[in-house]
């Protein structure tokens, strides 16, 4: 049996917390994030003119089905009139909770636990 000093169980201790510090503790995500289109935002304060030409064309947009082939030539005109307005378009993301529930402990899942 090895006799060991104080300063052998500092020097393992010491080590020890630089294995602890060189490999960060895994937090679990709870949100999963998709792509969820876009939205019109303005570039600057606008008149209200502009305000209404780019409601009127986002209210245009809104009617038209995007899975329709034939709204596609429409669609590509309305957004080439909204480029050239004051707008940017801001991609938006749909956060969805990702479920980590366990189920009741002391039911069998074969019994519909």
């Amino acid at each position: 049996m090895e006799v060991r000093t104080t300063q052998d169980s500092i020097l393992k201790a010491f080590g020890l917390l630089l294995q602890a510090q060189s490999k960060p503790r895994q937090v679990k995500q709870k949100y999963v994030y998709r792509p969820f289109g876009s939205a019109v935002h303005a570039s600057r304060r606008l008149t209200k003119a502009e305000g209404a030409a780019i409601d009127a064309l986002v209210g245009k947009l809104e009617t038209l089905d995007p899975r329709d082939d034939a709204n596609n030539s429409e669609i590509e005109r309305l957004l080439k009139d909204l480029s050239k307005l004051p707008v940017k378009f801001v991609p938006l993301k749909l956060e969805q909770r990702i479920d980590r529930s366990k189920s009741y402990p002391y039911r069998s899942t074969k019994r519909g636990g």
